[in-house]
């Protein structure tokens, strides 16, 4: 269905463009090799395994234009993923499953991934077919042993460890069936959370669409501190009257220091500028690589049935599809646009009977003791979901200073609380310089603890601070 509307929209196309253009100097996409670049060139190149850049090249061609635009305007094809084969690519794409929202240590932090979603995400709710991914929002029952039971499932998945970008022009084409508690989103979150949790490190939202309304999407920036004090920008896009998200279309941001730009079909609709991340210096969060999400949520506050519930009746004529034909990423030429070199790790905080809070800043994390309450660990900083390998040697540095003389123990742990690196030390108004060299016997994800609750009676010490500087982890 999908190849005899791509024929029948390129026809018209086709129809348009002088007959020297479409037989004159392409000989590299005449893929049927009848002297004659059209449709058929694409259906034989998908189906023979052909490059992202000869399916860019030839994409270009039949829509009138050619690479060498991109590379005019200043771009070139860095990663692409144009669906060619008959599953999804898993060097360039992972699940994320479940319905419940995790940390970097795979803890439970909250279910509905934080925003009310009714849907369980599954392995099984993708299909690659024809040159276009399908991710299939479903109405059927799902019991997961540790999660509970579902009505719905659906499919999200990401390039996390895989492939990330800071900057240049993320462009995609999609479309999504239309209904009240659909949720469609191609968007993106930093690689590593570099200016700490969730939205202090950012958000880009590339594309999202209600389904109660398509006839118009968003794109989105997230960012401030973290979770409550977090803020954000939006802007919609309406499409032309009888148009809609039902149909393909071309979603894009053109991303850059200090500004992103958001675009449907090359339609600039959004520009924002003006964003930060607490205690640290503009352009931050969107100075750093993020990774690209793609997912079809069912219920939630965006779009849910008084904000959470999904509407089963969407479903009675089957699933629904959020299909997707090409996922593009370009670099900019000449650009100097890179991460910004973070001169010190931000801590998470865990506090268990205390008064106390963690502030990360540029540079330095300051922890706010008011009460250290009863137990050792009722105060922490944490480096949370390091991966190590067997054998490997890891540095762990830092200078610290506290306001009153007290003791704080450094830990490094597996799951199961097993300590690789045990030290007490001694903080004094005066800063010190730390060291730790640590060798862990297996591969796992390790966690940097940075424990100032009641050690030797630091409850009796009253309101104080403690200071770590440069933190790193080598």
């Amino acid at each position: 269905m999908k190849i005899l509307k791509i024929i029948a929209a390129t026809a018209v196309l086709l129809a348009s463009l002088p007959a020297a253009a479409i037989a004159g100097g392409s000989s590299d996409i005449d893929f049927n090799s009848d002297g004659i670049v059209d449709i058929f060139d694409m259906i034989r190149a998908r189906k023979s395994g052909a490059s992202a850049e000869e399916l860019q090249r030839l994409s270009c061609f039949l829509l009138g234009s050619t690479v060498e635009t991109y590379q005019e305007d200043g771009y070139t094809l860095l990663w692409s993923d144009e669906f060619s084969g008959n599953e999804l690519d898993l060097s360039k794409w992972s699940y994320e499953l479940g319905n419940w929202k995790l940390d970097d240590s795979g803890n439970y932090v909250t279910n509905g991934w934080g925003n009310n979603e009714q849907e369980f995400y599954t392995t099984q709710n993708t299909t690659v077919r024809d040159g276009v991914l399908t991710i299939a929002a479903r109405k059927e029952s799902w019991t997961d042993e540790k999660q509970g039971s579902y009505d719905y499932t659906s499919a999200r998945i990401n390039t996390q460890h895989k492939f990330s970008v800071c900057g240049g022009k993320i462009e995609v084409r999609a479309r999504c069936d239309s209904g009240k508690s659909l949720w469609p989103a191609i968007w993106m979150l930093p690689e590593d959370s570099v200016y700490g949790g969730w939205a202090s490190s950012g958000e880009i939202d590339i594309m999202e669409g209600w389904g109660s309304t398509p006839e118009k999407i968003c794109g989105t920036i997230h960012f401030g501190g973290t979770w409550p004090a977090n803020t954000y920008l939006t802007n919609n896009y309406d499409f032309p009257e009888g148009d809609s998200s039902k149909n393909w279309h071309i979603y894009s941001i053109e991303w850059d220091r200090g500004e992103i730009r958001w675009y449907v079909d090359n339609i600039l609709y959004s520009t924002q500028t003006e964003w930060y991340s607490d205690g640290f210096s503009y352009p931050a969060p969107f100075d750093q690589n993020f990774y690209l999400i793609l997912n079809l949520a069912v219920g939630g506050h965006f779009d849910g049935v008084d904000g959470i519930y999904a509407e089963p009746g969407i479903f009675a004529d089957g699933e629904k599809h959020f299909d997707i034909d090409y996922v593009r990423v370009y670099e900019k030429k000449d650009s100097d646009f890179a991460p910004t070199e973070i001169s010190s790790l931000v801590l998470d905080n865990y506090i268990e009977g205390a008064e106390a809070s963690v502030a990360n800043k540029e540079g330095y994390t300051v922890i706010d003791i008011r009460n250290a309450g009863e137990l050792e660990y009722a105060v922490m900083g944490l480096l949370y979901g390091k991966e190590v390998r067997a054998g490997e040697k890891h540095t762990l540095e830092f200078d610290a200073s506290s306001t009153v003389p007290r003791c704080m123990i450094v830990t490094a742990e597996d799951s199961s609380y097993t300590r690789y690196l045990n030290e007490k030390v001694e903080l004094s108004p005066e800063k010190k310089h730390f060291s730790f060299d640590v060798t862990f016997e297996s591969d796992m994800s390790a966690d940097i603890k940075f424990q100032l609750g009641n050690i030797d009676n630091a409850a009796a010490l009253g309101a104080h601070e403690v200071t770590l500087y440069n933190i790193s982890w080598k």
